[in-house]
């Protein structure tokens, strides 16, 4: 039979370990509920930006960019995780990346550290990045704004790829990725049917639309702000999608956790009674033994 003492040590290490993931789980929930009405905006932001888009295209075809260099080098933009212990998160935004983008030709530039080490590792070419906390402004993601706008206009990228995880609900985070350069409507609208955002625009009755100050400006203008708005909300959707894995994850790991001291309870007396029974029996076995 199990050691009393060792059993009782065990228990208080599982104890101790379902305080933590009890706090964690509570942790995640609350900065869920802070971003989650967030990400929800966002997303209904972007449905009405796609539908703007969506007007223009049909007035003015030359708003949907090809790409004007020659060579075939593409910049990937990753949104990982801040921390782990998030479940599958971050695996299987991994596991598309990797099928999708491993090449000589491919650089990263990665926000926050969870998989940074891991692609130093592979060896993969990183050129930049960035950590900014959970409450981060938009100054904060100025560093990747001017690398981007400033790799777009000296030409160093034919193609430019995000990755990140978006936020559906509580329970499903989808590891998607959308085009940013070239601008063109068949990457958006399939970036559109992959995250369930459904975008029907008016039509225009072969109206004309008036633009100022001049058509050029304004499409340049345009491209970069909605560029940046799915930076900025590709970000916010991974970092909600991180505390609700990290949420399921922990309560997952509690219940494990409980249900494991509940069975170390009922080995702990089972080998407390058995310890008392063969007590007893030895008393009896020596008072016999002292009366014969």
């Amino acid at each position: 039979m199990a050691n009393l003492r060792d059993i009782k040590g065990k228990m208080k290490s599982v104890w101790n370990l379902k305080k933590i993931t009890r706090a964690l789980e509570v942790v995640s929930t609350v900065k869920l509920q802070k971003l989650k009405d967030q990400a929800d905006a966002l997303k209904w932001y972007l449905a009405d930006l796609m539908m703007i888009v969506s007007t223009v295209g049909q007035s003015h075809s030359i708003f949907w960019e090809t790409t004007s260099w020659s060579w075939s080098r593409t910049l990937v933009l990753v949104v990982t995780s801040e921390r782990g212990l998030c479940g599958w998160l971050n695996s299987k935004l991994l596991r598309k990346l990797y099928k999708e983008t491993k090449g000589d030709t491919t650089d990263y530039f990665v926000v926050w550290k969870k998989w940074l080490e891991f692609l130093k590792r592979m060896n993969w070419n990183i050129v930049w990045s960035i950590q900014i906390g959970d409450n981060f402004a938009e100054k904060d993601l100025l560093p990747l704004f001017t690398f981007f706008d400033q790799s777009l206009d000296s030409g160093d990228y034919s193609e430019v790829q995000l990755y990140f995880n978006y936020f559906k609900n509580s329970i499903m985070q989808i590891p998607t990725s959308v085009e940013l350069y070239p601008f063109r409507k068949e990457s958006l609208e399939s970036f559109l049917w992959e995250i369930k955002i459904d975008v029907t625009a008016p039509e225009l009755e072969d109206k004309d639309l008036m633009i100022e100050p001049n058509l050029p400006d304004y499409l340049a203008e345009i491209r970069r702000q909605i560029r940046n708005y799915i930076i900025s909300s590709a970000i916010v959707q991974n970092k909600t999608g991180e505390h609700a894995a990290r949420m399921i994850a922990m309560k997952s790991a509690k219940d494990n956790a409980t249900d494991m001291w509940k069975s170390l309870k009922r080995t702990f007396n089972k080998a407390r009674q058995w310890a008392i029974t063969q007590e007893i029996s030895e008393i009896v076995s020596a008072k016999i033994a002292i009366e014969g």
